[in-house]
């Protein structure tokens, strides 16, 4: 009767509790799905090629297509042999690289060009074998189709830039091996795309400043970035467009703004152990007159891993004293950096120039935006993990006060009798009154005491006032003790009486004995209120005399685990317990969704 009494009194409130359990879940279910994968196809929802902008500045033929070209700087693949294995244990930076270049390779570009600084540590490896799973690192993330082309331009971090005995001599071996020359001038849809060696061109620019040469005076190294620089531009052929791409930006001043699509700040000097953020003045100048027929636009990277956009001017392009401006774009990082809140990418849409032809500009670019995954942390996973908590304690402080209060049988009898609850057990036991010794006692006879037994009887519960036996109330209450007596528990009543007879005065001094089952109440055994509601195993027996009971019970969340209100468990209140539950039950659903989906989106 308590047991299902505590279910109807608490049930609406179980219910509430469970509810808000469910809405928790499946919140942090959403909010995972969204944070770890939404939000990358969201960032590129505005995000298209400039395909449009040629079409308004050149009047194209239907056989005439766009080549797409994606630009990509700073991709920093992180060392498999430090961060683990590609799938388990998978660091940040790879996993934001996987993501990122999924959604950004639904744009299907034609071709793909990377910047520099492919391999965060490339510059570090000094065995083939610890490259060779290096490269395979890079290939399990920028997976791409056979349409697709892959070319490459070294940066500092790839092959190193300086001395230092920390640096691999075999890097810059190792990169041309498994990702092409470190120079090299390619032609895409009608345009050349010179690829240099920036960071051996910083390094054979301090050379010819040790032996205080000029650029003229200088005899360049053989294969080195000057002497490539000098062969393309006496190869190249009017009016041929020519696109610049180097890892290390040029020369500019401090106090020249980078426009309105970078962050905070601009590009200034600046150098350091294997790094340096612009290339020199006369070096700058070198390859401006160099390439200066045809140049008209310079895409490059850099450490700084952040946009900008600045004018170079070329004097005596045109004729003495006129000055011709060529435009630079440093193209943002890829990878996530503390530097910048939006890593991103360069998108290119090329037409092929048509000879003899004043039409307008060939080519045209846009800057796309990735997710800003620090600001994911701060606004969404940290408030909402602030307000989970909140919720919880909530959920749980009424639970732990409900289960925590004394029932009803032990504030009337002062302890719980030992067995498993009842109908009748609830009902009889603690409110028999005390002059009423066993079954053959005959009944009251004095009025007074009589109307005494009827009274407290009808207060404090009868199987008159059980719902569960109900059929009983039709029945006066001298049947009701007939019956009971008749019941088939007084067949054990011969061997028993003792037993029965001392259930409430078989101390010496008179007073009462809770610890004694009376013979003619139900024998301890499963209940049928009980039966399904719990797992447990319980055997009855009957030791010196008195009825015992050993209950064997998994433990549950609400389940009575506490000794002087401290759980075995973890020594905290029950409050904490439940806390810890319901908060791995989110966890463990937020998880699995996150593992579900991202198996699907890697799959796909």
């Amino acid at each position: 009767m308590g047991l299902l009494h505590d279910r109807r009194s608490h049930g609406p409130r179980l219910r509430t509790r469970r509810i808000a359990i469910f809405a928790l879940r499946l919140f942090w279910v959403i909010s995972t799905i969204w944070c770890e994968f939404g939000v990358f196809f969201y960032s590129l929802v505005h995000c298209r090629w400039p395909d449009k902008v040629l079409q308004l500045q050149v009047s194209l033929t239907s056989t005439t297509k766009p080549t797409r070209l994606l630009l990509i700087a700073d991709a920093q693949v992180p060392n498999p042999a430090v961060v683990g294995s590609p799938w388990f244990g998978e660091d940040a930076v790879t996993s934001y690289l996987r993501k990122s270049w999924r959604v950004t390779y639904r744009l299907h570009p034609d071709v793909v060009i990377f910047l520099g600084d492919t391999l965060s540590s490339g510059r570090y490896i000094r065995s083939k074998e610890e490259y060779e799973s290096y490269y395979r690192r890079f290939e399990s993330i920028f997976r791409h189709s056979n349409d697709t082309t892959f070319y490459f331009v070294p940066g500092n971090n790839d092959i190193g830039l300086g001395q230092s005995p920390s640096f691999s001599k075999d890097a810059s071996q190792f990169f041309a091996e498994y990702f092409g020359p470190l120079n090299q001038a390619i032609t895409i849809a009608g345009h050349k795309f010179v690829l240099i060696d920036a960071p051996k061109l910083v390094e054979e620019d301090y050379h010819r400043h040790a032996h205080d040469q000029t650029f003229q005076e200088w005899i360049p190294l053989s294969g080195g970035p000057i002497a490539f620089l000098r062969s393309t531009a006496d190869a190249l052929v009017n009016p041929e467009p020519l696109v610049l791409l180097t890892h290390i930006p040029l020369s500019r001043p401090a106090s020249k703004s980078c426009g309105p699509l970078r962050e905070k700040g601009s590009i200034s000097a600046g150098a350091g152990r294997g790094y340096q953020n612009m290339l020199g003045k006369q070096t700058t100048e070198f390859i401006l007159k160099a390439l200066q027929p045809s140049v008209f636009t310079i895409w490059a990277s850099g450490d700084n891993r952040d946009y900008c956009e600045v004018s170079h001017a070329i004097p005596g392009l045109d004729g003495p004293g006129s000055k011709a401006e060529v435009r630079e774009v440093t193209v943002k990082s890829f990878s996530p950096s503390r530097h910048i809140r939006w890593p991103g990418f360069q998108l290119i849409s090329l037409i092929p120039p048509i000879p003899e032809s004043s039409s307008g500009p060939t080519i045209a670019d846009t800057s796309c935006h990735l997710p800003d995954t620090v600001g994911i942390y701060k606004r969404i996973y940290l408030p909402s993990l602030v307000l989970t908590v909140i919720a919880l304690l909530y959920l749980n402080l009424p639970s732990w006060s409900h289960y925590r209060r004394p029932s009803r049988l032990s504030a009337v009898s002062g302890r719980r009798p030992p067995g498993p609850e009842s109908a009748i057990w609830s009902t009889w036991t603690p409110h028999l009154p005390r002059f009423l010794k066993s079954p053959t006692d005959p009944l009251p006879i004095n009025p007074s005491a009589k109307e005494s037994y009827y009274h407290v009887t009808s207060q404090l519960g009868t199987p008159q006032r059980s719902p569960l036996l109900s059929p009983i109330a039709l029945f006066s209450p001298q049947d009701e003790i007939e019956d009971l007596m008749n019941s088939p528990h007084s067949a054990r009543r011969n061997h028993e009486d003792n037993l029965a007879d001392s259930w409430i005065t078989d101390r010496e001094d008179g007073s009462e004995n809770p610890d004694v089952v009376p013979a003619f109440l139900p024998q301890s055994g499963p209940s049928p209120l009980t039966r399904n509601r719990r797992w447990r195993w319980w055997l009855p027996f009957d030791l010196r005399g008195r009825r015992r009971c050993i209950t064997v019970r998994i433990p549950r969340r609400d389940s009575r685990l506490t000794s002087g209100g401290r759980s075995f468990l973890f020594g905290a209140p029950e409050l904490l317990w439940g806390f810890a539950c319901d908060g791995v039950s989110i966890a463990f659903a937020a998880l699995l969704s996150r593992f579900v989906v991202g198996w699907i989106f890697s799959s796909v």
